[in-house]
């Protein structure tokens, strides 16, 4: 699935999630949404870019890299993104 089509997927969650938390009530609920939202798609965004950085690299950046992951087994691959994988109903809205 691509990765906007997850995140209007977390959105609509939240959004629904936030307007159960306050009643129905659109103005509150929208505001938890943004105080929800706005750091986890930010997060996303530039931590897509980074990734596909360091997945493409070149020259010794692609030798630190390489060294880096050396001998991470294939369970390990991922640790670093279980914040994004991670994420469900029960901790969508800020706290």
């Amino acid at each position: 699935m691509a990765q906007g089509a997850c995140m209007a997927m977390e959105d609509g969650v939240t959004l629904g999630e936030a307007l159960r938390v306050h009643g129905n009530d659109w103005t509150q609920a929208l505001e938890l949404y943004q105080r929800s939202r706005v750091a986890r798609t930010a997060r996303i965004v530039l931590s897509g870019r980074e990734t596909g950085r360091i997945y493409h690299a070149k020259g010794v950046e692609r030798l630190v890299r390489n060294d880096l992951w050396k001998g991470r087994t294939p369970e390990r691959f991922y640790d670093a993104l279980e914040w994004l994988y991670g994420w469900n109903v029960g901790n969508c809205l800020a706290t």
